[in-house]
């Protein structure tokens, strides 16, 4: 082989790979990790349940071990399409704990920053992005108060630019059904509501801005605060005039509770990421949204792997499955 000929040959080859590397779909995760908490005691929250002395005898060691579990479970959707650009969690504790979590082996390579706030929930976990530098730039961010009695989870609201495109996301964990799902569900909806007017005052002031909303609803997609108070519609066609395609209302199966299927983890997106151009929704095996499981992170049954039951330590990963969906970003 003249030498030409090998140049050209290796020129082609490192083109196609620079294509393969730039078509890498850029994901979007969202994570309800099950109580992500330190074993030291917050004098400032209730989370005297997951301490040594407690009847879950909550220490060092399953700390680590659910440190090792999360990371193992992105590296496996890294693996399956690469580190999420966007990683949301829900129900972590603090800082010190993402701080351990980014730095675990299995993701170090993604070197994740994060955007988190302390929040006034009374177990003290928050919500948190988790973001890739490479991919993701923080423009500005806040955590808004939900306008409920109870003492909740804070609202995330990130402004920045996915790609080189601008976006909002807001990352949520509206109030359980403890108590009821009729008599509970008043605060989800009005915890919906001001997240919409969040979604329209960005929307007025910058019209060119994509929205994503990931989250833990505690409601599923037909319930009225997802349907009605988000506006959320189930075809990516009728996101018109402001309302977010929602890829997960044929989908259900991220949360089991008493032999029934729920999915309460969602992603929402405005419909400036369902166009042609720019960033991207991206269709494959006939759907926009997933759920990412893997066997260690299930039971028998199929069923997510708790990291308790009740005061019972099981060891699994969480009682969640995660949620994710794929982006392109179109030239």
């Amino acid at each position: 082989m003249t030498w030409w000929v090998k140049y050209v040959v290796a020129g082609s080859m490192l083109f196609a790979w620079c294509d393969a590397v730039a078509q890498r779909p850029c994901v979007a995760m969202f994570y309800n990790v099950e109580n992500l908490m330190d074993a030291a005691n917050d004098v400032a929250t209730y989370d005297d349940a997951m301490l040594p002395n407690a009847d879950r005898e909550w220490n060092e060691a399953r700390f680590q071990k659910k440190l090792s579990s999360v990371a193992r479970v992105v590296k496996d959707v890294a693996l399956e399409h690469d580190f999420p650009a966007l990683l949301a969690l829900a129900e972590v504790e603090n800082a010190m704990v993402l701080d351990r979590l980014v730095a675990e082996d299995a993701i170090a390579a993604a070197d994740y920053k994060y955007v988190h706030y302390d929040s006034p929930d009374e177990r003290g976990i928050d919500v948190a992005l988790l973001y890739r530098s490479d991919m993701f730039t923080v423009e500005h961010s806040r955590a808004v108060k939900a306008d409920v009695e109870q003492q909740t989870r804070d609202f995330l609201v990130v402004w920045g630019r996915l790609c080189g495109e601008p976006v909002l996301v807001v990352i949520v964990h509206f109030p359980s059904r403890i108590g009821g799902e009729k008599f509970t569900s008043l605060n989800r909806e009005r915890c919906a509501t001001q997240v919409r007017r969040l979604i329209d005052e960005a929307l007025e002031a910058e019209p060119q801005r994509a929205v994503i909303v990931m989250g833990d609803m505690n409601d599923n997609p037909r319930n009225r605060s997802v349907k009605h108070c988000l506006r959320s519609v189930s075809h990516p066609k009728r996101a018109a005039d402001g309302a977010l395609f929602n890829p997960f209302y044929r989908i259900n199966g991220s949360y089991h509770y008493r032999e029934r299927w729920y999915q309460y983890d969602q992603i929402l997106l405005s419909a400036h990421l369902l166009g042609e151009g720019g960033l991207s929704l991206v269709k494959s095996r006939g759907a926009y949204g997933y759920i990412f499981r893997a066997d260690y992170m299930v039971d028998g049954r199929g069923r997510p792997s708790p990291t308790y039951r009740a005061t019972e330590y099981v060891g699994g990963v969480s009682d969640h499955l995660p949620v994710y969906v794929l982006l392109n970003k179109k030239m």
